[in-house]
């Protein structure tokens, strides 16, 4: 008996240590794939250099971005159709001014894999309405403290 109490403790131990966010209710809006259209970067601020803007796009780049949110709270980030990268999704903030978006926008940010430390890359935050997602933090160019980018996906 003490044997499959031990078995059941530690089948329960793994379902809630795997956090994730099921999409409902207004988090419903990231549910599907989101094609990357072009980025605004701020590069090289730490170099002494002059701020220098520039926009990146899939033609520019060479390259075409996705991400793929399912509504269990799983997201898939795609380089030119080919998965980079599962991870499970916990938001860390849904709704409200965050991120300074504009009204017609949720603000939000992701913790992927319920990462608690500083690594941006495990970091997505911005703003998002049903065709839009803007992401100030994170996928697919990542801010490394001198440059800096927003990143903008429509929904396919």
């Amino acid at each position: 008996m003490t044997k499959y109490l031990l078995v059941l403790f530690f089948i329960v131990l793994i379902f809630v240590g795997c956090k994730k966010d099921r999409l409902k209710d207004e988090k419903e809006v990231f549910i599907g794939k989101w094609q990357w259209v072009y980025s605004e970067a701020d590069l090289f601020l730490c170099d002494g250099f002059p701020l220098y803007d520039d926009t990146l796009t899939p033609q520019s780049e060479s390259v075409n971005y996705s991400l793929e949110f399912e509504k269990k709270g799983k997201v898939q980030l795609y380089k030119d159709d080919q998965l980079m990268a599962s991870y499970r999704v916990v938001f860390k903030v849904f709704g409200g001014p965050y991120y300074s978006c504009d009204v017609n926008y949720n603000g939000f940010e992701i913790a992927l894999d319920n990462y608690e430390g500083s690594d941006v890359n495990y970091l997505i935050g911005g703003c998002v309405n049903a065709d839009s997602l803007i992401i100030k933090n994170g996928f697919p160019f990542y801010d490394d403290g001198c440059n800096f980018y927003t990143n903008y996906f429509i929904k396919e």
